[in-house]
This record gives C-alpha cells, structure tokens and sequence, in this order.
C-alpha cells in the first residue's frame, strides 16, 4: 500500500455472536499489498458457552476444538499462543498498529470479537490494529446509494452474487476472506472511475 498505511482483510468463525462469552477459532488475515494470507485456528476460550448454532454454520466441529480427536489437538491451539503469533506475522510489516487497517464484510464483528480475545488474553494493550477500518458492506450501500440502485441483501453472499464472484467455501475464515478481498478490488475499481 502506498502512504503509512497497510489493509489487512480480516475474517473471524467463532463460537458465537457475544462478544463478551464467545471467541474466535477460526481467524484469517490478507495482507493486501503482497496478498500473503495466514489462517489460525484457536482453542475456545469458553467451552461452556459454545453455541451449537454457530458451529453448525461455520463448520467446525466440537470434538476438534474441545481437543476430543487427534486433528482437534493438532489443529486448534492456545489463544494466547495464536496470538503470539499473529504479532510476530504482523511485525514483518514494520508499521506500527495505527498503521495497520483492518477491512471486512461487517468488519466491526470481526474487530470487536479480535479486541475481545486480546482482553480476554490479558494483552489489550498490544492489540495490533488501528481504530480505521474500511466495510464492503458499507461501501456496497455507498455503491447503490451513488448509483441510485438497491439490493435486497447486503450479506457477504448477497454483494458476492451481485459481482459474479464465487466463494469457495462459504463460513470458513480462510476462504470469505479471499471473497471479501476480491468483492472490495472490484468495489474499489468502480469508485475509481
């Protein structure tokens, strides 16, 4: 990216929708100038409030994160290990966290559920991102409102149709990602002209 700033496009699968008794599992990041993207998969914090529901749509089973299966415990890792490693990733972009912006479909989510597992961890205060972060959803009510069109959805999937682009496989981190990335290049390529 150009300037003192980098966009790191973020998804997050978690255990539920509460921020404060549910956390990530799943967590993946794109760092948009080089396109190098890295997926973690995290331990629950919690495993009395696993929300069924959410593990039935993201896909991720409950005897791989409560470590009941071989792939569970090779997969599934402590937080606070995770996120050692999400830092020492981040730092290879010499930038500072003002400097690093997060973007997302309905990134808000996906940035308070990430503020959260740092509190929770007890390391708030390394959090690595920046206040700024840049919405596809958002900006696709920008698009509509500018062009004077309308849509019926504005879900990831919905504004994904909307631009012929194909997920791979839909409420997994690693892939919404890359779809979200893709869906803002080609939101970005429309507010350029």
């Amino acid at each position: 990216m150009s300037g003192n700033y980098e966009l790191y496009f973020v998804d997050v699968e978690t255990t539920g929708l509460d921020f404060y008794k549910h956390s990530p599992i799943e967590i993946s990041l794109i760092k948009l100038s080089n396109n190098d993207q890295k997926t973690w998969c995290l331990q629950p914090l919690d495993l009395n409030t696993i929300d069924s529901d959410a593990l039935r749509i993201n896909g991720h089973k409950l005897e791989d994160i409560t470590h009941k299966t071989k792939f569970g415990r090779e997969t599934y890792r402590d937080p606070k290990k995770v996120l050692i490693d999400i830092e020492n990733w981040l730092l290879e972009d010499n930038l500072t966290s003002g400097e690093r912006w997060l973007c997302g479909h309905n990134v808000a989510f996906d940035k308070y559920m990430l503020e959260f597992l740092w509190k929770k961890c007890g390391v708030e205060d390394a959090f690595p991102f920046s206040r700024k972060a840049l919405d596809t959803m958002q900006v696709q009510l920008l698009l509509d409102l500018v062009n004077n069109t309308y849509s019926e959805a504005y879900s990831l999937n919905a504004c994904l149709k909307k631009f012929g682009i194909k997920n791979e496989k839909a409420h997994s981190a690693a892939a919404d990602i890359k779809a979200t990335k893709e869906l803002f290049l080609k939101q970005l390529s429309l507010l350029k002209k």
